[in-house]
């Protein structure tokens, strides 16, 4: 699997931090300031995570091409 531009983190962190931002909304406890902020930090996390699932569907696309190409 070749490295992704956008992070190095992996789907999995990303996720996990996407989730702890969400939490906070949910707590309850949101400060203005503080909201703007992991808005945008949520916002940007969301992008990371669209592109990494990009780049998986396009290697999902190209060894399912090679692999009925070989057949």
């Amino acid at each position: 699997m070749s490295k992704r531009a956008t992070s190095s983190k992996s789907y999995r962190e990303l996720s996990a931090q996407l989730a702890d931002i969400m939490a906070w909304f949910e707590s309850g406890d949101v400060d203005l300031d503080e909201a703007v902020t992991n808005y945008q930090k949520a916002m940007a996390l969301i992008d990371e995570l669209e592109a990494y699932l990009k780049q998986a569907e396009n290697q999902v696309t190209k060894i399912a091409k090679d692999f009925t190409a070989e057949s």
